[in-house]
C-alpha cells in the first residue's frame, strides 16, 4: 500500500490576513494607520490608505499550508505608504502563533512600486498555516 497524505483543508489565507490586519490596525496611534481600507483587492475609488492582500501560491505539505502572500500598500503620500508598509511588516511578524499561523518563514520588503496612480509599496511574506483535517462525512 502506498502512503497517502492526510486529506486537509487549508485556511483561507486572504480572509484570515485581511481580518487580522483590520484588527491589528484598530486603535493604533500612528496617523498613517488610521482609516486604512483592508481587503483582497484595491477599491475603485482612491481611498487615502489601502492594504490589499493576495495569495500568490504556495504548497501544502502534510498538515501545513505554506502560502506566499503579497501585501500591496497605497497611501496619498509616499512617506505614509512607506510607513504603513513597514508597519505591515511588523504586523506580519507579530502574527506568529495567532489563528492558523504556525510560522513566519520570510518577509520581503517593503519595496516601492513606481508608476502607480498613488504611492505604492509591496511586502511579500512566506508563512506557515496549520490546516484542518478533512473529516469523512
Amino acid at each position: 500500500m502506498t502512503f497517502q497524505p492526510m486529506p486537509v483543508i487549508p485556511p483561507d489565507a486572504e480572509l484570515w490576513w485581511t481580518g487580522y490586519l483590520r484588527a491589528f490596525l484598530v486603535g493604533r496611534d500612528e496617523t498613517y494607520a488610521a482609516n486604512v481600507s483592508v481587503g483582497k483587492t484595491k477599491p475603485n475609488d482612491n481611498r487615502p490608505r489601502i492594504v490589499a492582500v493576495r495569495r500568490d501560491g504556495g504548497a501544502i505539505e502534510g498538515v501545513v499550508d505554506n502560502p506566499r502572500l503579497a501585501f500591496r500598500v497605497w497611501a496619498t503620500k509616499d512617506q505614509e505608504a512607506s510607513d504603513l508598509a513597514r508597519l505591515i511588516v511588523g504586523a506580519i511578524r507579530a502574527a506568529q502563533g495567532q489563528g492558523p499561523v504556525v510560522g513566519i518563514v520570510n518577509v520581503f520588503g517593503p519595496s516601492p512600486i513606481p508608476d502607480s496612480s498613488q504611492p505604492q509599496y509591496l511586502v511579500n511574506a512566506e508563512v506557515r498555516h496549520r490546516c484542518t483535517a478533512l473529516s469523512s462525512a
